[in-house]
This record gives C-alpha cells, sequence and structure tokens, in this order.
C-alpha cells in the first residue's frame, strides 16, 4: 500500500478514535485542549457528550474554567433551578348572586272599559281622551228628555197618592171608610214612591260617569252617535301604581312570597331604576312551561310609566357563601377545571367546581380558603410542584442545575 494511503488510513482512524472518545468521555474535549491541541481543531459538534456534563470532568486549568463558564449558562435558565415567576391574587369569600330574571308586562292598579246602561243617543262628551278625571266626573251624557218626563210624572203620582193615603187615614180613624180602602191607598202610596225611583234610576242612567280617579282613554263614539249597553265608550286606568306580572322558574317557587322586594327595568326609561314588591303569587305551577306566575306592584308617583310596557323583572334570593378565584386563574384539561397554587413556594394544582361565573371573578367549589394565593399570570410556564416565585419576593435559586456536581 502506498506510504499516502496508509498517513490517510491511520488519520482517519485516528479522528474516528477522537469521535468516539468525545461521544462516550464529556472530558474527551477539555483534556484534549488542556494537552496544547487547538480548539479550531476541535470543534463542539464532534462532540456529542453534554456540555454540563464535560464542565464536572474538566481538568483544572484555564481550557476548564472556560467549558465551566459554558455549563454555568446552562445551568441559569429554568432547568438550572431558577424559580418561574408569577403573579398571584388571593382567594376571597363571595355569596352566589341567586337571583331571577324574568320578562314581565305591566297592568294598571285598576282599569275598566266603560259601556253604557241603557241605549240612546250621545249628547255631550266630557272629556278629553288622555285627560285624568276624579272618580264620579261625568263622561258621557247620553239625550235624557224622555226620562226627565218620566220623572216628573212619577213625582206628581207620588204626591197624589201620598195625599189619598193621607185623606184615607184620616177617614179610617173616623170610621168613615173601611180599613180596607185604607190599605189600598196607603199601597197605592208605596207604589208610586217605587215608580218614581225608577224614573230617577232611569234618569240617572243617561249619564255616565268615571268609576274611580284615573286617566281615560281614547273613545270610539261622537256626539249623535246612538249607542247601546254593548258599545264601548272609553277606557279608564289607575296608574297611580303599576302592576307587572311576570313568571319564575320552579326551582324558585317555594322560595317566592308575597311582600319580596323586586327590581325593575324598562327600555322606555334606560336610566331608571324602580323598585316594588311581589303582592300576588299564583297557586299552581303552570304544566306547559314549568313557570310560576306572580305580580309585583311598582309606585308609579311620577307617572312615567303605562300599561302595556314590558320590564325586566329581578328577584334576589339569600344567596350561599363560596370561595371566589379571579377568572383568569381558572384552567381546563381532560380531568376538568383546576387552579394553581402556591405552597411553600411549590406550584400545587387543585381541582375546582364551576358554580358561577361573574364579571371578573368565579365562584368555585374545591380545596381552597379565603387568602389562599391562586397564579393568574405565568400560568403557562408553571409546573405540578415546580418552584415558584410570586412577584414582589426577592429572586433566588431554589436548586442546582439537574445533572452539576460540586
Amino acid at each position: 500500500m502506498a506510504l499516502w494511503k496508509q498517513l490517510a488510513l491511520a488519520l482517519l482512524l485516528g479522528l474516528a478514535g477522537i469521535v468516539g472518545w468525545g461521544a462516550l468521555d464529556p472530558a474527551a474535549r477539555p483534556r484534549l485542549i488542556a494537552a496544547g491541541l487547538p480548539e479550531v481543531l476541535l470543534p463542539e459538534w464532534v462532540f456529542l457528550a453534554p456540555a454540563d456534563s464535560a464542565a464536572a470532568a474538566a481538568p483544572k486549568g484555564d481550557g476548564a474554567r472556560r467549558a465551566g463558564s459554558g455549563a454555568g449558562a446552562v445551568a441559569g435558565g429554568p432547568a438550572g433551578g431558577k424559580a418561574t415567576l408569577v403573579v398571584t391574587a388571593p382567594v376571597v369569600m363571595a355569596e352566589t348572586a341567586n337571583r331571577v330574571s324574568a320578562i314581565g308586562t305591566a297592568e294598571a292598579a285598576r282599569t275598566v272599559v266603560i259601556f253604557p246602561r241603557t241605549t240612546g243617543m250621545v249628547a255631550e262628551i266630557a272629556f278629553t281622551p288622555g285627560q285624568r278625571v276624579a272618580a264620579g266626573a261625568t263622561l258621557i251624557r247620553l239625550d235624557d228628555d224622555g226620562e226627565k218626563i218620566a220623572v216628573e210624572q212619577a213625582r206628581i203620582a207620588l204626591a197624589d197618592a201620598d195625599a189619598k193615603a193621607a185623606r184615607n187615614d184620616r177617614l179610617a180613624d173616623t170610621k168613615a171608610i173601611s180599613d180596607a180602602e185604607r190599605d189600598t191607598a196607603r199601597f197605592e202610596r208605596s207604589k208610586a214612591r217605587l215608580a218614581l225611583q225608577e224614573a230617577e234610576l232611569a234618569f240617572s242612567r243617561r249619564t255616565i260617569a268615571a268609576p274611580f280617579a284615573g286617566v281615560v282613554g281614547l273613545t270610539p263614539v261622537e256626539v249623535g252617535d246612538m249607542v247601546s249597553s254593548s258599545t264601548e265608550i272609553a277606557t279608564i286606568d289607575d296608574r297611580s301604581d303599576i302592576k307587572v306580572e311576570f313568571r319564575v322558574p320552579e326551582a324558585f317557587a317555594a322560595r317566592l312570597a308575597i311582600g319580596q322586594p323586586v327590581e325593575v327595568a324598562t327600555p322606555s326609561q334606560p336610566e331608571g331604576h324602580f323598585t316594588g314588591e311581589v303582592t300576588a303569587v299564583g297557586s299552581r305551577i303552570e304544566a306547559d312551561s314549568r313557570t310560576l306566575v306572580a305580580q309585583a306592584t311598582v309606585r308609579n308617583s311620577d307617572d312615567v310609566l303605562r300599561p302595556g310596557m314590558s320590564f325586566a323583572v329581578t328577584v334576589r334570593f339569600p344567596g350561599v357563601e363560596e370561595t371566589a378565584v379571579p377568572a383568569l386563574s381558572v384552567q381546563w384539561d381532560r380531568d376538568g377545571a383546576y387552579v394553581w397554587t402556591v405552597d411553600a413556594g411549590k406550584a400545587k394544582r387543585v381541582g375546582v367546581g364551576i358554580v358561577e361565573r361573574n364579571a371578573g371573578t368565579v365562584l368555585v367549589t374545591g380545596d381552597l380558603k379565603a387568602g389562599d394565593p391562586v397564579v393568574v399570570e405565568g400560568i403557562q410556564s408553571v409546573r405540578a410542584g415546580g418552584p415558584v416565585r410570586m412577584a414582589g419576593e426577592p429572586e433566588q435559586t431554589v436548586g442546582k442545575a439537574e445533572g452539576t456536581k460540586p
């Protein structure tokens, strides 16, 4: 074999030996450097052993110091024992917001539709639609000429019957007439008195009055119209109070009681907040909707609410105290919801159950108590049992890099 081939083969075998040595012995490269070989001839990629192990096995000297500095750089990372920096917030106690929200419809405290009680022609309309009237105020008058005449005739008949009865009483006392004639005269007087009452009643029904104080609505009739007992004259609403009918789920039916306060809001008054109380509760659950009908009364002293309005009704019930954590702290995986807490500088996973979600907080159940710190920032870097450092605590190394030796 030619000499140059022998030299090339020897060189290749030497390089293979060095590579094998570097793969098996982490201290190979530092030792070769310490022996005087230039670093340029010993690239790091040739030596496959971990650098931190190489630093541990390197001999003392300048080259060993250089190798050790490389190992220290690795130890300074997360694997080098530095605690993960996190931001925490304390667990607090809060009450569950046990409330029912429903849509209700407003009604007037009292409302009636006015009908005449007799037939006749409209002679006068004494109100303007939308006007507030007092109880007993005249709304409409029907023509009443015939009734006036009937009243006068009844009065005259009563006066005649009264005089005849008085005369017969005197005659009967002197035995000029029989007792039967006196009794007949008294009977005629009673009939005349009833006839007058009937005529006066018919006359009074020609005037249609407001049954209570309230606001009169629109009327479809005009002066001169013929009306009967089936003709709707107008509506009148007592708006001093507004009744709101709403429905609550059957789960809250047993907890709803008369006198319970409610809050109502309506789109027509977006900045107004009104309060009232439950004044009526249904006696049974509706089978089709599984809800209980209830009614609340709201004071309308400013007269800004109207019957027929829609209302958002909120009924609050006494809550149950639960632990509350920030919404950002709650995480999920295949095992369910959980939070990270800090226990003696270590991360601890605590499984929780969601009770209620609110703005910014979540009410949960689990092995938590008030004051426990839960992680809200830096969660992605937290591992179970791993060292953590809460914001504001001094930085310190909690362990040496894995694989290092003294």
